[in-house]
Order: structure tokens, then C-alpha cells, then sequence
């Protein structure tokens, strides 16, 4: 995910997981580790929920205060053939004032054959100040299946909104299925979100059909897949709960 050397001000964090189908009626293998390049590097700890032979559930647990500026987050997380993997979140991330600095955050996603991804993630907000490049890129092998829920928060209540620029690359077989660029400052944000500071959206791609899930806030993809997406003034009004369900 990284094209560079850390800045002399960078603090890597990275975390890493992967969940293996089990044999016969073992459980499945779970693998995790969190690397850091120092120790004052904030990190996200991948805690165990509960496991079964086909599949687990993973809570993804900041250690440390997050985002500051010079962080830099990456998660990379792989299913193997068969196997399936719900990611929660206990809470949401905040990206604080950085006084002209930056952080970043990196998700890579790798799905094998008839692999299954959810990931509940939480509101992400970016504080006034704050500048976060955030990328995520899925790779999904034929009949995978990736359930991903995602809230960004430009600002904190009566605030002006941070910058972030929000990249997402799915891609099924190596077929893009979604290639997004958004970027958003104090500057942009008014006129792109119309007055708005929260975007929510849940992408469901793979499966054997079209999604389930409401006609509302839906457009489907052309390369396969569907993206609910929803506008807000604050996070509880721009939810998606009917689009989250029907394919978590």
C-alpha cells in the first residue's frame, strides 16, 4: 500500500489479519500482529469476539489516541476460500486538529473464492485542522463477497470541516467494480455535500444476484454490486440501517 520511506515524523502502524477455513470440524485459524515503528505509535489491536469452523468476528480496538498528526494506519486484512470474517468496531475514529501536518489511513482487503467480508465500520470524523489521506483497495476472487459500511463526519459539532481525500478501489477478478476519488476540504465541502457534513454509504459486492435492500439511496454499479449512499447534517440522519441489513 505504501509507495515511500516514513517521513522522519511518521508513525507506522500497521495491523494485519487473516482468517483460514477450518478442516473437517477444527475451528478456523485466525492470525493477527500489529507491527509498530516506534513505541509511541498508536495502533488498532484486532481482538478475537468469537470463532467457528467456517468463520470469526474480529472487534478492531484503537490502543492509543488516534488520528494525531504524523500517523500513519494501515490494516490489511485477507479471508481466505471459504472462510468468512465480521469486523466490528467499538467506537468511532476521530482525526484531531494536525497544525499543518498530516496522517494517513490504508485498508487493503483481500478476498479469496467464495470468501465473505462485513465490516462494520464506525464514523469516521475529521476534526477542524486535520489532513488525512485515506485509501482503501479490495481485491475480491470470484464469488467473494464484501459488505462494507462506511461514515465520514467532515467536523465535529459546530465545527468547519478538516481536509481528507477518500480513495476506494474494489475490484472483482481483477475487473474494477468501483474507482472513487473524493476529496474534501473547508473549501470544497460546502459545494460538493451541499450543506451537508456527513456522507454514509454501504457498498455490498459479490453474491449471486443483485443486492438486497432499499430502492432508497441505492445505485448500481455497472461492473456488478450495488452502493447505498446518504447525505446528512449530522450522523444519526444520514444512517443506513435498512441497506447495512439486509446484507450483513
Amino acid at each position: 500500500m505504501r509507495t515511500g520511506m516514513l517521513t522522519s515524523t511518521e508513525r507506522l502502524a500497521r495491523t494485519r489479519i487473516r482468517v483460514s477455513r477450518g478442516d473437517g470440524l477444527a475451528r478456523c485459524s485466525v492470525r493477527s500482529a500489529v507491527t509498530l515503528s516506534d513505541p509511541t505509535a498508536a495502533s488498532i489491536r484486532p481482538m478475537l469476539v468469537d470463532h467457528s469452523r467456517t468463520g470469526a468476528r474480529v472487534s478492531l480496538v484503537p490502543e492509543g489516541a488516534l488520528l494525531l498528526a504524523g500517523d500513519a494506519i494501515e490494516i490489511d486484512v485477507a479471508v481466505d476460500a471459504g472462510a468468512r470474517l465480521d469486523l466490528i468496531e467499538p467506537g468511532g475514529t476521530v482525526a484531531f486538529d494536525m497544525r499543518g501536518a498530516s496522517a494517513s489511513w490504508s485498508v487493503l482487503i483481500t478476498l479469496g473464492p467464495g470468501a465473505t467480508l462485513t465490516w462494520a465500520g464506525e464514523p469516521f470524523v475529521v476534526s477542524a485542522g486535520g489532513d488525512v489521506q485515506r485509501r482503501t483497495v479490495a481485491r475480491l476472487a470470484g464469488g467473494a463477497r464484501l459488505h462494507l459500511r462506511e461514515s465520514l463526519v467532515l467536523g465535529r459539532y459546530g465545527e468547519l470541516p478538516g481536509t481528507v481525500r477518500q480513495r476506494t478501489e474494489v475490484s472483482v477478478d481483477r475487473n474494477p467494480v468501483l474507482v472513487e476519488d473524493l476529496p474534501l476540504d473547508p473549501t470544497t465541502t460546502p459545494a460538493l455535500l451541499g450543506g451537508h457534513r456527513v456522507v454514509s454509504s454501504v457498498l455490498a459486492v459479490g453474491g449471486d444476484g443483485p443486492a438486497d435492500g432499499p430502492a432508497e439511496d441505492r445505485y448500481d454499479l455497472d461492473g456488478g454490486g450495488t452502493l447505498w449512499r446518504r447525505l446528512g447534517v449530522h450522523a444519526h440522519e444520514a444512517g443506513l440501517t435498512a441497506a447495512w441489513g439486509a446484507g450483513s
